[in-house]
């Protein structure tokens, strides 16, 4: 015989756990289905095991014999249960207690779970400082695997729990399988509503259509800010969203004083007549340059504009917004090949553009889209 585990363990709601495994089942599932409820071994991998005091201390062995020990007469309570132990290393907790035990095979093997003074420590419930009452032995042995067994009872405690026991019946195979689907049917849901409710925090408070999601640039940013309009711009026709782009590009370059400079005026006129940018705008790297080159007859100097943030946060510093940077960006977005893309993009460079008189560009904007609105 050797002795793995011999320690006073801290108990608490009257149960000790002997487990390979991390994630343990619930007490009475390692019970249905047996004779006995003191030793449950209905889980693979793990034991669980009743003691007779709540909360407190309570004095534990782990032995390893060979072969089948003798019975020890001394014991009021004797139960037999087959384990099989998936691994050597095993852990012996409690609550928030862990202790290593280290068997010296693993397999197939029987347990024999002895017990003493079960129903004394079950009418203390709680014991803090005092001496300990009840006690427990916990044997292990290579077998082949039997039925559980109670070999001895004698404690009105330990006959409640072997009733218990087998009252509780273990699924079938068929009502584990409809459980799990039934699991999986529920995450699925609630997956789908998780991102449903994600996916309306991101549109605006409300989900987008397909046509919408389909969209591309800032259409988030606008959904966000001003999700009627972006759902009213869905609704126009194709020629309206595509001349609602072309004036709110041109609203872009006029704020922004571009629509006075010589080089930037015949793409708004080509952008009119739905003919190709003309140079410099047939890219972006030829037009900004322009912008912040040394005043010349062929650049554009416009004031920076000083703009503030909200009045609720002044410790924030004031930044500068150069509203050409903004304006070129919406002449580019009103050429897209997509109407709606072309109004979405579009509004939200030209919105930017007018930064502090944003108010001015949407009043403007309805009037001109929606006159009875």
């Amino acid at each position: 015989m050797t002795v793995l585990f011999d320690a006073e363990v801290p108990v608490h709601y009257g149960f000790i756990w002997l487990s390979s495994v991390e994630d343990l089942p619930e007490l009475m599932e390692t019970r249905a289905g047996q004779r006995n409820g003191l030793c449950g071994a209905a889980f693979p991998g793990v034991l669980s095991m009743v003691t007779g005091l709540h909360t407190g201390r309570v004095p534990f062995v782990v032995q390893w014999h060979d072969t089948a020990p003798d019975l020890d007469t001394s014991w009021e309570e004797v139960v037999e249960v087959p384990f099989t132990a998936q691994q050597r290393e095993l852990s012996l907790s409690s609550f928030q207690d862990w202790f290593d035990v280290t068997l010296p095979a693993a397999g197939s093997l029987r347990a024999r779970f002895c017990a003493n003074r079960m129903d004394e420590a079950h009418g203390q419930d709680t014991l803090m400082d005092e001496a300990t009452i009840d006690r427990y032995l916990l044997a292990l042995w290579p077998a082949d695997p039997a039925p559980d067994e109670i070999v001895r009872q004698t404690s009105a405690i330990a006959a409640y729990w072997h009733r218990e026991a087998q009252t509780v019946r273990l699924p079938s195979a068929e009502e584990r399988a409809a459980e799990a689907r039934a699991r999986a049917e529920q995450e699925r849901r609630e997956h789908e509503q998780m991102l449903a409710e994600y996916e309306k925090r991101q549109w605006g408070g409300r989900r987008p259509s397909p046509r919408l999601r389909e969209l591309g640039g800032n259409v988030l940013a606008v959904a966000q800010a001003h999700r009627d309009m972006l759902d009213a711009f869905e609704a126009l026709d194709p020629d309206t969203q595509r001349a609602a782009a072309r004036w709110l590009a041109r609203r872009a370059f006029e704020i922004a004083e571009l629509d006075r400079v010589d080089w930037a005026r015949p793409a708004l006129d080509a952008l009119d007549q739905g003919l190709p940018l003309p140079e410099p705008f047939t890219d972006h790297e030829s037009v900004f340059p322009l912008l912040y080159a040394d005043a010349t007859d062929a650049t554009v100097s416009v004031e920076w504009r000083v703009t503030g943030f909200d009045d609720n946060a002044p410790h924030r510093p004031e930044l500068p917004i150069h509203r050409p940077s903004f304006a070129v960006p919406a002449i580019f977005a009103a050429t897209d090949p997509d109407p709606l893309q072309a109004l979405v993009e579009t509004f939200s460079h030209a919105e930017a553009t007018f930064h502090d008189r944003s108010e001015e560009l949407l009043a403007d904007l309805r009037q001109r889209l929606w006159p009875a609105g």
